[in-house]
C-alpha cells in the first residue's frame, strides 16, 4: 500500500514540474501612453508633469519626459510654449511651466508633442465660489476607550471629542456646479486631524452606492477631502455640516488645533477624476461589495485626449480657524 502511494506521489510531482514554462513577458509590452498631470487655478503660472505610462515589469517606475514641445492655447489664440523648468522639489526633478497666468473664465488648451506621441486637454477656468461662513459644535462621548492615572493613582476617563463644521456658501443656480472640500491642519507635521466623516450631508450621502455599507459602518470618509455637486441645493445658500473625531486630545499641544477649511469651485472633468478616486479609495478601505470581489475594478477617469491622466482647473477659498477655544470650554 505504501508503495502504491509513493509511485502515485511521484507522478503527481513529475507532471506538476513538467508544467513548469518560461513566459516571455515582453511580447505582451504595449505601446506607452503619455501622461499629463496638472492642477490650475486662477492668477497662477501653469504647471504640467508629463512621463509616459510603464509596463508592470520595468524597474523604473516614472520617466519623466524633459524634451516635449508643450503649446498653450487661451480662449483659441495661441500665447506661448511651456518651458521645462528642473525642480528638484518636484517628483521626477522639474516641471513644465508657463509665464502666463490664467482668469476666471480663460479656455485653456495644451498640446503635447514628443517622441511617444500627441496628446491634448482643453478646460475651462471656474469661478471662485466663497465661503460666507464657518461655526463649530462640541460633543464628548465618555466611550470607555481612553484613560490615563493622575499624580494621586486615580484612573481618569479622557472623552472623544466630536467636532461638528458647519460650513456656508451660495450656489449658483446658472449652472451645474461641482465642488470639492477639505479641511485639514496647515501646520507641519500636518498630520494633526481626527477622523473625518461625511455621512451626516446629503451631498456626500447621494455619491454612496445604495449596497456600500451593508457589510460595514455608515460612515463616509475622506482625509484628503471629498468632492460634491449642487445636484440636490442647485441655487440654495447651503450649509454643509462635516464632523471630525478626536480621541484621547491633549489641549496644550497648541498646533494639533489650527484648522484651514478650503472649498474648491472645480470643472465636471476634475469632479470625474476625484470621484473615481474617492470610489477606488472606499473600495479598498472599506468592506463593501468590492472586497468580496462582486463588483469590477474602478476605472479611473482621465480627460487627456490620446493619452492619461488629469487636467485639472479649479478655484478656491480659505478660511482658517483654531479650536482650541471651544475644546476647551466647560459648557
Amino acid at each position: 500500500m505504501n508503495k502504491k502511494l509513493f509511485l502515485v506521489l511521484a507522478a503527481l510531482s513529475a507532471l506538476l514540474f513538467s508544467c513548469y514554462k518560461d513566459i516571455d513577458m515582453e511580447k505582451y509590452r504595449p505601446e506607452p501612453d503619455l501622461v499629463l498631470n496638472g492642477i490650475i487655478s486662477a492668477d497662477t503660472n501653469i504647471m504640467l508633469s508629463i512621463s509616459r505610462t510603464k509596463f508592470f515589469t520595468d524597474t523604473n517606475r516614472y520617466e519623466i519626459i524633459k524634451d516635449a514641445s508643450v503649446s498653450l492655447h487661451v480662449n483659441g489664440i495661441f500665447r506661448e510654449h511651456l518651458q521645462w523648468m528642473a525642480d528638484k522639489s518636484f517628483y521626477g526633478g522639474g516641471i513644465y511651466s508657463s509665464s502666463y497666468k490664467p482668469q476666471t473664465g480663460d479656455l485653456i488648451k495644451i498640446e503635447a508633442t514628443t517622441t511617444y506621441g500627441e496628446a491634448w486637454v482643453e478646460e475651462t477656468i471656474p469661478s471662485k465660489v466663497l465661503i460666507e461662513d464657518v461655526t463649530f459644535a462640541r460633543k464628548l462621548i465618555y466611550d470607555h476607550t481612553n484613560f490615563y492615572v493622575d499624580s494621586n493613582g486615580n484612573i481618569i476617563e479622557v472623552p472623544t471629542i466630536e467636532i461638528t463644521y458647519r460650513i456656508t456658501f451660495t450656489d449658483n443656480s446658472e449652472t451645474m456646479n461641482y465642488y470639492f472640500i477639505r479641511i485639514d491642519n496647515p501646520r507641519p507635521p500636518f498630520e494633526d486631524l481626527g477622523n473625518l466623516d461625511y455621512s451626516s450631508d446629503p451631498v456626500f450621502v447621494e455619491q454612496v452606492s445604495v449596497v456600500d455599507g451593508l457589510f460595514g459602518d455608515k460612515t463616509i470618509q475622506g482625509q484628503g477631502g471629498r468632492s460634491f455637486t449642487d445636484h440636490l441645493i442647485n441655487g440654495q445658500r447651503y450649509t454643509l455640516v462635516i464632523r471630525e473625531t478626536l480621541p484621547g486630545v491633549n489641549y496644550d499641544y497648541a498646533p494639533a488645533w489650527d484648522r484651514r477649511i478650503l472649498l474648491y469651485a472645480i470643472t465636471k472633468s476634475y469632479y470625474n477624476y476625484l470621484t473615481s478616486m474617492q470610489t477606488s479609495a472606499d473600495a479598498a478601505n472599506s468592506t463593501n461589495l468590492s472586497t468580496f470581489g462582486f463588483t469590477e475594478p474602478v476605472r479611473i477617469f482621465t480627460n487627456i485626449n490620446g493619452g492619461v491622466g488629469i487636467m485639472a482647473t479649479s478655484q478656491h477659498d480659505i478660511t482658517l480657524a483654531n479650536l482650541k477655544q471651544i475644546l476647551t470650554d466647560p459648557k
